[in-house]
């Protein structure tokens, strides 16, 4: 079974990816991408679809509502840049995604999933896939699902909780077990992988992999430790000071670099001793990079 990295807007930037892929991911997802700015020509948009030259199988994740769009999108951004494979968001639960019609909102009109799903793939041999929710408001899964098998796509990842459930409550494992059972193209779990019992549950069912969201913040290295291997603090502590000192690189907006060494400290203490008074510290307002610095090399023991 295959360990994914899942599509985290602002996290799964190149630098995160290559850590993941580090500890253990074999498969690993771009942030969401709009199809509409890469078709545009927008450069900031075209620098999140950037690709490292450690990568070994990165999927670039397209958002957006319109066919055509999708289809120029893909064919503009794949003269730039080699990714593994390409995949359409069709589960972004975000207001301002829906309120495109894109994302989630996808799955209210599977005959029009299904024409996006033909359209990119009328442009690339790639693999591709798509990611899906349980539904909108009520189910539609198994029907979107046939849409995107049936109109070429190679693979088909599944949240299954409703757009209205958010990320509440516990995700539906059966849904997942369902679509590998009744589908001819691999299935991919996503939502509440955590633990080793978790994976346990898929381990005799047709579900080819599982795929992990918000269980690496703050632990990357979870890829290694779902495969059975448990890292000792010293080598968490290098993969820590590795990811932070990229956000005090040259190329990052020193704002940018500020903020995120603040959340993703904060992630990375969590259930250790003091971490509570620890993230308190890590927005204290005013507080300058060199106060950061200084606070996060004392809780973790490193030197950034």
């Amino acid at each position: 079974m295959e360990f994914y990295l899942a599509p985290l807007a602002e996290i799964t930037s190149v630098e995160f990816r290559e850590l993941c892929y580090e500890c253990g991911a074999d498969i690993c997802y771009s942030e969401m991408i709009s199809a509409k700015a890469i078709s545009l020509g927008n450069r900031k948009t075209f620098s999140l679809g950037r690709i490292g030259k450690t990568e070994k199988k990165t999927f670039l994740q397209l958002f957006g509502s319109d066919p055509e769009v999708f289809k120029e999108a893909a064919q503009v951004i794949l003269e730039k840049e080699s990714p593994y494979g390409i995949d359409i968001n069709a589960g972004c639960p975000v207001k301002k995604v829906v309120g495109t019609g894109s994302g989630s909102m996808l799955m209210e009109n599977p005959e029009k999933l299904g024409k996006i799903v033909k359209a990119v793939r009328s442009v690339t041999d790639l693999p591709l896939s798509v990611k899906i929710r349980k539904g909108f408001m009520s189910p539609s899964y198994m029907e979107c699902a046939h849409q995107i098998q049936d109109n070429g796509a190679d693979l088909l990842i599944v949240h299954p909780r409703l757009r209205s459930e958010r990320f509440s409550g516990i995700s539906d494992f059966n849904v997942s077990v369902e679509l590998s059972d009744k589908l001819n193209i691999p299935v991919v779990h996503s939502g509440d992988i955590k633990t080793i019992e978790n994976v346990e549950f898929f381990k005799d069912t047709a579900v080819s992999g599982l795929m992990i969201g918000r269980g690496v913040l703050g632990a990357p290295w979870i890829f290694n430790e779902l495969k059975g291997y448990e890292l000792s603090v010293d080598e968490k502590n290098f993969y820590i000071k590795k990811h932070l000192l990229y956000y005090m690189s040259i190329d990052i907006d020193p704002r940018f670099g500020h903020l995120m060494i603040k959340k993703h400290a904060s992630w990375y203490s969590s259930g250790m001793k003091g971490s509570s008074d620890f993230r308190k510290k890590m927005f204290e307002p005013k507080q300058v990079l060199n106060e950061t610095i200084e606070n996060v090399n004392q809780f973790f023991g490193i030197d950034l």
